[in-house]
């Protein structure tokens, strides 16, 4: 085949990275060497294989795709849509759940941004949350504040209030969560953590949200390989959504995924009404156009290679 396109062009394109900049090419080449020579503890540094490196690398980066699969604002996104409905299904099959039940947003381009999207979704702005209080092993984006700085995008826009852990047993102190809880009243509590070496009591947390009838988000970004592997137990028979990170014990490329409830939510004991879920639209529409505009494809595509 013949392109044309000068010498010069060509070459731009064709060059490996050693070619082209070998000033980057040494500094990957060092960072390379120190995680091979290197004991990583860091939930966050897992190594991904080649075959998602390979994705990551792949042209699936050229492509721009805002929208969702089956209605983008773009032309010639087919294979776009093929592979971002691929990871759905592998995602929800990963931690086997019901495509009836629950449906996924595998566009989040990270952590923090993907909680924010959630509390965006189901909130207004000054509604409460609770989350487990940072020095308890919690998480910034669960809302995190000292008395004199709100530290985390999520308390400014958002009032919450800090659930802890018992100073003597190192466990969540869910008795005085659920105390605060209906003092508080918020309108989600989140049940996550980022260095914090215990099971959670999800049942408990579901029975707590009940109470004031709050929606129970779940973060299990720094477990949901365990998770998925069925070692400990899953959030997703109490949750009403559930975040998690891809690139921790999934040891996926660098991104997010959003999990939330389909079908009915709750039946009137005395009429028999049923309420139903109204997660899908909200959150979708808070990923795109609410907070980001194209997807990253290559991401999304070296995460249906991990899952």
């Amino acid at each position: 085949a013949t392109y044309a396109l000068s010498q010069s062009h060509r070459e731009q394109l064709e060059k490996s990275l050693a070619e082209s900049d070998p000033e980057v090419a040494e500094i990957m080449k060092k960072e390379i060497q120190r995680q091979r020579e290197s004991v990583v503890l860091i939930a966050s540094e897992n190594f991904t294989s080649r075959a998602v490196f390979d994705a990551l690398g792949s042209p699936m980066s050229n492509k721009y795709s805002e929208g969702y699969p089956g209605a983008r604002y773009y032309g010639g996104n087919q294979h776009i849509d093929a592979i971002e409905l691929t990871c759905q299904t592998r995602a929800l099959k990963a931690f086997n759940l019901d495509p009836a039940r629950w449906g996924v947003n595998v566009q989040c381009l990270s952590g923090s941004p993907a909680n924010l999207e959630v509390y965006q979704a189901l909130m207004r702005p000054h509604d409460r949350l609770m989350g487990l209080d940072l020095p308890h092993g919690g998480h910034l984006s669960h809302g995190y504040q000292t008395p004199q700085k709100k530290i985390s995008a999520i308390s400014t826009y958002f009032e919450t209030l800090p659930y802890q852990v018992d100073l003597e047993t190192g466990i969540i102190d869910y008795e005085t969560l659920a105390k605060n809880a209906k003092l508080y009243r918020p309108k989600c509590l989140v049940a996550g953590t980022s260095a914090y070496c215990r099971l959670i009591d999800y049942k408990k947390m579901r029975e707590i949200a009940d109470s004031v009838g709050a929606y129970l988000i779940v973060d299990m970004a720094h477990i949901s390989g365990l998770i998925a592997a069925g070692v400990i137990p899953s959030p997703f028979e109490y949750a009403d959504v559930v975040t998690t990170t891809t690139h921790k014990s999934l040891r996926g490329p660098r991104g997010a995924m959003i999990f939330f409830r389909k079908g009915v939510r709750s039946v009137d004991p005395k009429t028999g009404r049923e309420t139903m879920y109204d997660l899908e639209g909200p959150i979708n529409f808070s990923v795109f156009p609410g907070h980001q505009g194209g997807p990253h494809n290559h991401t999304i595509t070296a995460l249906a290679v991990a899952l």
